[in-house]
């Protein structure tokens, strides 16, 4: 598991005018607990956060977080960021116990190319990024890696398959993580054969051709009866 450093400060004000005014001066309000720790409001740099996050981008770090002259564990349990400017509003961390198991979510990397993609031009359909899992701190993998490489149309792996060490997956067991699909076929109309009947077919009259108009009655050589 990848650890980053980070440096947090007790945040004296607290409630929303306290808040926007740290965030005006590149502050991020947030709060710091834990099962043996009592809610503590803090504040970090956000420049710090930023490059922190890209360091670890793609994994489930541990920070080192610097507060109060201590170094503790901790985890981002939740991030609020602005509707309209995505900016990171608040963060909430968890610090860890190293005797207690936590629960948390770990992200799945899947490896290989399935043989049903790569020969019969199936279709990767994942339905799992995430895996729900409880252990120690200090047994928290980064990822968890599944092989596809050998599935072919119509095979699928699901949690139930997984061997993880030293973890306990809370996912349900019958959930698909990822299934190869057999490729989809388009069929498409044909036109052609329509339009060459049409052109081949008798055209209907035209409404200025000549045609056979309406018989006039003849009144010639009548004479009205008195």
């Amino acid at each position: 598991m990848k650890k980053v450093s980070l440096v947090a400060a007790a945040r004296k004000g607290t409630g929303k005018g306290a808040a926007r005014q740290a965030r005006m001066i590149g502050e991020i309000p947030a709060v710091f607990y834990g099962p043996e720790t009592a809610p503590m409001p803090i504040i970090i740099k956000s420049t710090d956060f930023r490059a922190a996050m890209k360091e670890v981008a793609g994994t489930n770090p541990i920070f080192n977080m610097e507060l109060d002259g201590k170094t503790r564990k901790v985890i981002v349990r939740e991030i609020q960021r602005d509707p309209v400017t995505s900016k990171v509003k608040h963060i909430d961390f968890f610090e860890m116990s190293k005797t207690k198991p936590i629960h948390l979510s770990v992200p799945i990397h899947f490896i290989g190319l399935p043989v049903g993609v790569k020969t019969d031009g199936g279709i990767q359909q994942t339905n799992m990024r995430e895996l729900e899992i409880t252990c120690l701190p200090d047994q928290i993998p980064e990822f968890v890696e599944v092989d596809v490489s050998e599935l072919g149309i119509g095979d699928s792996i699901h949690v139930s398959d997984l061997s993880l060490e030293n973890v306990n997956v809370l996912s349900e067991s019958q959930r698909t993580i990822v299934v190869i699909s057999a490729p989809t076929v388009v069929v498409e109309e044909k036109t052609d054969e329509v339009e060459e009947e049409v052109e081949e077919g008798a055209v209907a009259p035209d409404a200025d051709s000549d045609a056979e108009a309406p018989k006039e009655e003849k009144t010639e050589g009548k004479e009205d009866k008195k």
